[in-house]
């Protein structure tokens, strides 16, 4: 009597299973959508009171959002917002000194339709070696429009004011 072998190892067999079961189990839910960061430019202006001099800024911020989904759907959807001030300058209102921004900052917030988001920002003295240690601080605030669906930003405005810091 002859024995017939089987072409496909057990093993092999039993691993390919698990596989195709996971594959199943794991497209049960659909991808809400891509997770690409988009990137927007806003004319932005404003200016900052205080002492030695008031500052008015003037330039173009640059704000880039990125769709954050929890994995395990428990955490509503977010934003990542990475906010570049390094095209912003003001000019001292008195002396006419050129003044530079910092960076900016980045932060994690819900994705919602409208936000309102406002972050502080150091701004320092230009100098013909660099920019002065001392630093002031400003407010930017950006008023911005996304997609639901990809966290892309779709609208958005900006102006900068003198913060309002409890005393």
């Amino acid at each position: 009597m002859k024995m017939r072998r089987l072409l496909v190892n057990p093993v092999v067999l039993s691993l390919l299973v698990v596989v195709l079961a996971g594959l199943v189990w794991g497209a049960g839910a659909p991808a809400r959508a891509a997770t690409i960061a988009n990137t927007v430019v806003i004319p932005v202006s404003g200016t900052v009171s205080g002492q030695p001099e008031s500052v008015a800024f003037s330039g173009k911020a640059q704000i880039s959002s990125e769709l954050v989904l929890d994995p395990k759907h428990t955490e509503p959807p977010g934003v990542i917002l990475i906010v570049d001030l390094s095209n912003v300058s003001g000019t001292g209102s008195s002396t006419g000194t050129t003044y530079v921004a910092g960076n900016g900052s980045n932060l994690r917030r819900l994705l919602v339709s409208a936000d309102t988001v406002q972050i502080t920002f150091p701004f320092f003295r230009s100098t013909t070696l660099g920019i002065s240690p001392a630093a002031r601080s400003g407010l930017a605030s950006f008023a911005l429009s996304f997609d639901l669906n990809t966290g892309a930003i779709t609208n958005a405005t900006a102006s900068i004011a003198t913060p309002n810091f409890p005393n």
